[in-house]
């Protein structure tokens, strides 16, 4: 495990912070929308049919990705 750095009081002293503008000044102001559908289906079917005794195993796997534009 990595040791983190001390940071001195001064050095907290120092910084400064910056008040962001109000989310509505941030949008683009009706202009842009921003909507997204995202559809994730898992399916798996196993079937044993007229076996004794025996096994069946099924696995599905899901991906799913959005990319935005600017």
């Amino acid at each position: 495990m990595s040791r983190r750095p001390e940071i001195a009081v001064r050095e907290l002293d120092a910084e400064t912070a910056v008040a962001l503008p109000r989310r509505e000044t941030l949008s683009c102001q009706f202009a842009c929308v921003n909507v997204t559908n995202i559809v994730g289906v898992n399916l798996a079917i196993s079937v044993n049919a007229a076996t004794i005794n025996s096994q069946a195993n099924a696995l599905a796997m899901q991906y799913l990705a959005s990319v935005q534009m600017p």
